[in-house]
């Protein structure tokens, strides 16, 4: 039996619970069909969002995207095609990202696009925005990278924090998915340059639970996150734990030196711009800083063994 105090307790949870089901229903995801885009938009699925994903070619994106989706063509220089895929909608999910190889005077996700996106959704009145960014962000350290790049993702955050709309930011670690698309060629994992502290690799499925979690608990406040996997290990230990535990194929490891990544990198723009990214991150003292993230949207489980195991 409950005390009357327990009841009034239980039903305010209730309707709390109620409350943000009815607020958050539907949500648009901007990149739904990039790396990390596709686990976060499996997990907003499985939480019951109902899901509007804004893409490029609806074909294309069907064969990579579950079934329940709802699909606008379009791009983010298209404003018509923004407000379409976000009319009736509470929560934005932006998964944004410059590409390798574009120039300084290019079109920008993160730029020109953003402030398209960020028009639309204060005409539509969204009620939260959540916006995937980098660790490295979160260092005084990014501020004196000169970078166009750094600049155009800083502005990028300062945009979202003063636009109006309530907002989750996430400054997330390496993920596990860059071992599979990136890391990987051939038979081997390449090891770019010397990688000098710990990173806490988390798996894109982790990070999109605590994603969908996010939209569950949170209401008018903002919030940022910084976004660890469950175990601190250097480079190599963890290239050498992923090897022993990857049997889709037999893997070796090898390495570049980072002086002629460089240097070839003076003769192809795409690979400078990988170049520039590579070396932020190594020279990155990651902390653990996620106490907080695990404890309100949830611990990481999938450690790098058992992420190697689910590939195989």
């Amino acid at each position: 039996m409950y005390s009357e105090s327990s009841y009034l307790c239980l039903n305010k949870k209730i309707s709390h619970t109620n409350l943000i089901k009815r607020i958050m229903k539907k949500i648009t995801i901007i990149g739904a069909t990039g790396m990390l885009g596709l686990p976060v938009t499996r997990e907003l699925i499985k939480t019951g969002y109902e899901i509007i994903a804004l893409v490029r070619d609806k074909n294309k994106a069907q064969k990579y995207l579950p079934n329940e989706i709802n699909f606008v063509e379009g791009d983010l220089k298209d404003k018509s095609s923004i407000l379409k895929a976000i009319q009736g909608v509470e929560g934005l999910y932006l998964n944004l990202s410059i590409k390798p190889g574009e120039r300084k005077t290019d079109f920008h996700s993160e730029a020109e696009g953003l402030d398209n996106i960020l028009t639309a959704a204060k005409q539509i009145g969204i009620k939260r925005i959540s916006y995937l960014a980098a660790i490295t962000l979160v260092s005084k350290d990014y501020y004196k990278n000169d970078w166009w790049v750094m600049d155009i993702k800083r502005k990028a955050i300062e945009k979202i924090k003063n636009n109006g709309i309530p907002y989750t930011i996430f400054y997330p670690t390496n993920f596990m998915e860059n071992l599979k698309h990136n890391l990987i060629r051939g038979s081997k994992i390449n090891i770019v340059g010397k990688p000098l502290y710990k990173n806490w690799w988390i798996a894109g499925e982790d990070y999109g639970r605590q994603v969908a979690k996010s939209f569950q608990i949170l209401q008018n406040e903002n919030k940022e996150y910084i976004v660890q996997g469950p175990e601190g290990l250097m480079m190599e230990d963890l290239v050498d734990i992923f090897i022993r535990n990857y049997k889709k194929q037999l893997l070796s490891k090898s390495k570049t030196p980072m002086a002629l990544l460089k240097f070839i990198g003076l003769f192809s723009p795409k690979l400078n711009f990988v170049t520039h990214i590579i070396e932020t991150i190594n020279n990155y003292e990651e902390k653990f800083e996620s106490h907080q993230t695990w404890e309100e949207l949830g611990k990481p489980t999938i450690t790098i063994e058992q992420y190697a195991k689910q590939l195989s």
